[in-house]
């Protein structure tokens, strides 16, 4: 008798355990079917553990009353009610405020399965799971940051998909002052829609379509455009970020559309020493200097070559820097100022990312009684004076605008000089590399270009410079300095 007893409880207890197992396939099934249709993976989640969660308890009170009957369990459990309260009063406090918590969430949807968040602490994942007491945040890598649910509950929180299938992120770029602004949005906008990892997100009236790149605010130093960008849920978020900045820092590049960046700037200063109040066009990082009038007297010339040593420096330049430019500056205005007769010559220099370009511009106005001097000191063909590089660019500015084929003329037509269009006011174009090449083509067979040559190796001015450029017309002549650094 007491062998069958023991066997029919048993037996009982194992029938139990069956349809537990059962009850818990059951209760995923179910919750598996209605998340793939109606899509409320957080509320689902949440439900389907709580049932387990009610599934056991039940398995555990019909498994005590298998052995002492449900009278006697009941009797058991509401005489230990006071004492069963006080004790989870106690220790369960946090346990049923992150199950209160949790059911508010699933409940109010502040996020989804798949969506990624961003906390107050600024930290940011990816939302892959929620249980009874925590949510499940991945993070870079193989990182996951597990959050007890009533933590979460009173935080503040960003969503970067919510209501969304796509998740989205806020790019920021900036561009330099001097840029093309309507011409780098199109080019921001082109480069995110080229990448395979952007998909449009932005609601329009004939459908979907990328999101538009704005101009937000000017910066101290820069132009502040932002745009943001959606992406499929499977992509990760570090992938798309690195593709997107790689697209494009490259298409700015080739647009030749700056992005700018802090330097600090270190000062040696002379107690004592009043300090000069002028200041460059622009703040930070320069990128021009203002136009300073230069005299044919030489007025201008002392001004013009310490602002481009405040600029040099400005820019960061080292000291031998400083110093090149400084030099190709003197020998320019030294050049400008023999030609200036009664007119005035502007100057300024300006940079473009590592290049610097020291300009010159003067209107020429030469009397007769000039000109026939021009002309009769170079109509015998040679020059008595020694001629430097910038004493030969003088002279072939003065007679390229009177006497056209003076044997002084001659050889810079040749050499590294191309006529212009007279309807347009422009006489000819002059360069320093085209006439560095000419010179070494012809300076096997050319007496006069191979002195010439001899000459360019021994200039300062040609050793430095990366190219010297003149345009000259009957008026006015304009003249750049290339320096690269």
């Amino acid at each position: 008798m007491f062998e069958n007893y023991d066997f029919t409880k048993l037996f009982m207890l194992a029938g139990l355990a069956a349809v537990t197992w059962l009850a818990m396939k059951l209760n995923q099934f179910v919750f598996s079917q209605i998340r793939r249709k109606r899509k409320n993976g957080l509320k689902m989640k949440f439900f389907e553990r709580l049932f387990s969660v009610l599934i056991l308890i039940t398995a555990i009170v019909f498994a005590f009353s298998i052995f002492g009957g449900f009278k006697t369990v009941w009797r058991t459990l509401l005489g230990g009610t006071a004492i069963l309260s006080a004790v989870l009063a106690y220790t369960g406090q946090d346990i049923i405020k992150d199950i209160l918590a949790g059911f508010m969430i699933s409940m109010y949807k502040p996020f989804e399965i798949g969506n990624r968040i961003e906390l107050e602490n600024g930290t940011v994942g990816i939302v892959k799971d929620i249980t009874m007491r925590h949510v499940v945040l991945q993070l870079l890598d193989t990182k996951v940051c597990v959050i007890p649910n009533s933590k979460l509950n009173a935080m503040s929180l960003m969503n970067y998909s919510y209501h969304s299938e796509n998740r989205s992120k806020l790019f920021t770029f900036h561009i330099a002052y001097d840029s093309d602004v309507r011409k780098a949005m199109k080019v921001i906008r082109e480069a995110i829609i080229a990448s395979s990892y952007s998909v449009p997100g932005k609601k329009r009236d004939y459908g979907m379509d990328y999101g538009p790149v704005y101009f937000m605010s000017f910066e101290a130093s820069s132009l502040m455009l932002q745009t943001t960008v959606w992406y499929p849920p499977e992509v990760p978020t570090e992938l798309m970020i690195s593709d997107i900045n790689l697209r494009v820092d490259l298409a700015l590049s080739e647009a030749g559309i700056e992005i700018p960046y802090q330097f600090v700037n270190v000062v040696n200063r002379v107690m004592g020493e009043k300090q000069g109040t002028e200041e460059l066009v622009r703040s930070g990082r320069p990128y021009s200097t203002e136009d300073i009038v230069i005299t044919a007297d030489g007025e201008g010339m002392k001004e013009a070559i310490e602002k481009t040593e405040k600029f040099a420096r400005a820019c960061g330049l080292q000291k031998k820097e400083v110093l090149r430019l400084r030099l190709l500056c003197e020998e320019a205005l030294g050049m400008i100022r023999g030609i200036l007769q009664n007119s005035d010559a502007s100057y300024h220099i300006s940079r473009s990312n590592n290049t610097y370009y020291l300009h010159l511009k003067s209107g020429i106005n030469t009397d007769n009684i000039q000109r026939k001097q021009l002309l009769s000191v170079s109509s015998s063909g040679l020059n008595a004076a020694p001629m430097g590089l910038m004493d030969r660019i003088s002279c072939m500015i003065r007679t390229s605008q009177h006497e056209r084929m003076s044997p002084a003329h001659s050889l810079m037509m040749n050499l590294g000089m191309n006529s212009g269009e007279e309807s347009e006011g422009l006489l000819a174009s002059w360069s320093l590399q085209q006439y560095r090449e000419a010179l070494k083509d012809h300076k096997e067979s050319d007496t006069e270009a191979a002195e010439a040559w001899d000459e360019l190796e021994r200039s300062i001015v040609a050793s430095i410079a990366d190219d010297i450029s003149v345009r000259i017309t009957r008026s006015a002549v304009d003249m750049t300095i290339t320096k690269k650094f």
